[in-house]
């Protein structure tokens, strides 16, 4: 049987990331403590592709993710030099394709590992988080070229953001308790 202690160890930091990055972006909105909350959510984002880079090493679709990640990063950068404007949307869309397509990656992967190691419970939670993310990012990427509609898009884009905002937040914490029930059932 194969031994999994790269892939333990990295979504083991990927969890840690998780968590820090939801601290740092509470932290960034206080005035006084904004750009502490910005820079940890940096290192909490060079930890997480550390971790997803050694989760790799063991698990396939983890690496593909780490790609992924990469050229994601490279959009969200030229994302932002564009501000505003259907360009820019155009890019936050191609930017949560990527992202879904981060998630699908990982969470169906270590799923399949799961899967090999019997902890079927896991897996399924995997495949759960997969979905919800899939229907998350779709309803982004929806509302988002809905926003483009001048006023009446722009007032059902609000209210839909407002719904997949708590929608993301589930299925950020069941992401979390994924990735920390997979690094402990390969950690055994």
């Amino acid at each position: 049987m194969q031994t999994y202690e790269n892939a333990a160890s990295g979504l083991k930091k990927m969890f840690i990331a998780e968590i820090g990055a939801i601290i740092c972006a509470v932290v960034a909105i206080i005035p006084i403590l904004g750009i502490i909350g910005v820079l940890g959510s940096l290192v909490f984002l060079v930890i997480s592709l550390i971790g997803l880079n050694n989760a790799g090493k063991d698990i396939e679709g983890c690496k593909n993710a780490f790609t992924l990640t990469i050229v994601q990063l490279i959009v969200s950068v030229i994302a932002g030099l564009f501000g505003s404007g259907v360009l820019s949307t155009i890019l936050t869309i191609v930017n949560d394709i990527f992202a879904l397509l981060i998630v699908r990656a990982v969470c169906m992967s270590v799923a399949e590992v799961m899967d090999m190691q019997r902890q079927p419970e896991i897996a399924g939670k995997g495949r759960t988080v997969w979905k919800i993310n899939l229907v998350c990012y779709l309803i982004a990427i929806i509302l988002s070229v809905i926003s483009l509609i001048p006023l009446l898009g722009f007032a059902i884009a609000a209210i839909g953001s407002l719904i997949t905002g708590v929608l993301s937040l589930i299925a950020s914490i069941m992401y979390m308790i994924f990735l920390n029930n997979s690094y402990k059932a390969l950690s055994v």
